[in-house]
C-alpha cells in the first residue's frame, strides 16, 4: 500500500496568493493524500477562500484538516501542522508556492525504507526582475551548519525524523529551516536527492526581506552545531557579501543570463529560464 503524503500549508492574509497553491494540490494524482491548513487567524478572506475548496479537494479523495487560530509565528505554525496531520510523509507548502505537476509521484518514488528525507529543485521566480531559473538542492549535508544547501519547500520529511530528532523552533523566525535539517543531519538521519523540479517559489518571503536577523539567527544556528563564533560570524558576513553581488548580478539581466547558463551549461533548460 502507498504511503500517505500530507501537505501543510500555512496562511495568515494570503487571499491573493493561496489559491494557486490550493489549485496545484488538487492538480496532483497522487494518493493517499492529506491537506492540512494551518491558518492564523486571517481577516482577509483567505479563509472563505479554503472553505471554498475544501469540498471540492474532498471530491478528489483528498483528506482535509482545517483549522484556523492565532499562533506564535511561522515555526509555531510549521509545528501545528506536522502535529495535526497524519501522514507517514510530511511536504510543507507555502501559501505563495506550488507544486509541479505531479511533483508527489516523483517524491513518492524517491522514498525507500530507509530514506528520511527527501530533496529536490525549485523553480525559483523573481517577479521584481521578471526572471525565473532552477534552485538546486545540493546534497552538500556537511555544509547545513553554515547555510542551507537545499530548498527547503523540495524537502518531504517522515513522520518518523520528527518524532525522533524534533520539530521547528518557534525561537527562529527566519532561518528554522536551516537549523531543523542541520539537526537531522547531526543526527543521522537519511537523505535522498530527486533531480526533478519540485515546487515553484516566489522570491520575497520572510527571510529574503531580513538580511540582518538571518545574519543574527545563522550565528545561533552555526555555534550549536560547533562552529566557534568566530567563523560563524566571519562566514555570515561573506554570505552577506556574496548576496549582494548576485543580487547586483541579477538586476543585469543580460549578464545573469549569460552566467547563469555557463554555470549551469550541462543541465540549463530553457524551459525554465527567462
Amino acid at each position: 500500500m502507498a504511503e500517505k503524503i500530507s501537505i501543510i500549508t500555512i496562511s495568515y492574509n494570503s487571499k491573493n496568493t493561496i489559491e494557486k497553491t490550493i489549485l496545484s494540490i488538487l492538480g496532483q494524482s497522487y494518493r493517499p493524500l492529506e491537506y492540512v491548513f494551518v491558518d492564523g487567524g486571517s481577516k482577509d478572506g483567505t479563509i472563505n477562500l479554503i472553505k471554498k475548496y475544501i469540498p471540492e479537494l474532498e471530491k478528489a479523495g483528498i483528506e482535509v484538516n482545517y483549522k484556523s487560530e492565532p499562533d506564535k509565528g511561522i515555526s509555531d505554525a510549521f509545528n501545528k501542522g506536522i502535529q495535526r496531520s497524519s501522514g507517514d510523509i510530511i511536504g510543507i507548502i507555502n501559501s505563495d508556492d506550488q507544486l509541479m505537476d505531479e511533483a508527489l509521484m516523483k517524491i513518492a518514488d524517491a522514498f525507500t525504507p530507509t530514506v528520511d528525507i527527501v530533496c529536490g529543485d525549485c523553480l525559483w521566480i523573481d517577479a521584481e526582475r521578471n526572471l525565473q531559473y532552477i534552485r538546486k538542492s545540493k546534497m552538500q549535508l556537511k555544509k547545513l551548519k553554515y547555510e542551507m544547501v537545499l530548498m527547503h519547500p523540495t524537502c518531504f520529511v517522515r513522520r518518523t525524523a520528527y518524532e525522533k530528532w524534533g520539530y521547528f523552533d518557534i525561537n527562529l523566525r527566519y532561518i528554522m529551516d536551516k537549523d531543523l535539517m542541520a539537526r537531522f543531519y547531526s543526527r543521522g538521519a537519511n537523505f535522498e536527492y530527486t533531480p526533478n523540479v519540485i515546487v515553484s517559489m516566489s522570491a520575497g518571503g520572510a527571510s529574503d526581506a531580513n538580511a540582518k536577523k538571518v545574519f543574527e539567527e545563522g550565528i545561533i544556528v552555526a555555534t550549536r552545531n560547533g562552529v566557534p563564533r568566530g567563523i560563524a560570524v566571519f562566514r555570515g558576513k561573506y554570505k552577506g557579501i556574496r548576496l549582494k553581488l548576485i543580487k547586483g548580478i541579477k538586476n543585469q539581466k543580460k549578464l545573469w543570463g549569460f552566467l547563469y547558463t555557463l554555470k549551469n551549461k550541462r543541465n540549463c533548460s530553457k524551459k525554465y529560464f527567462i
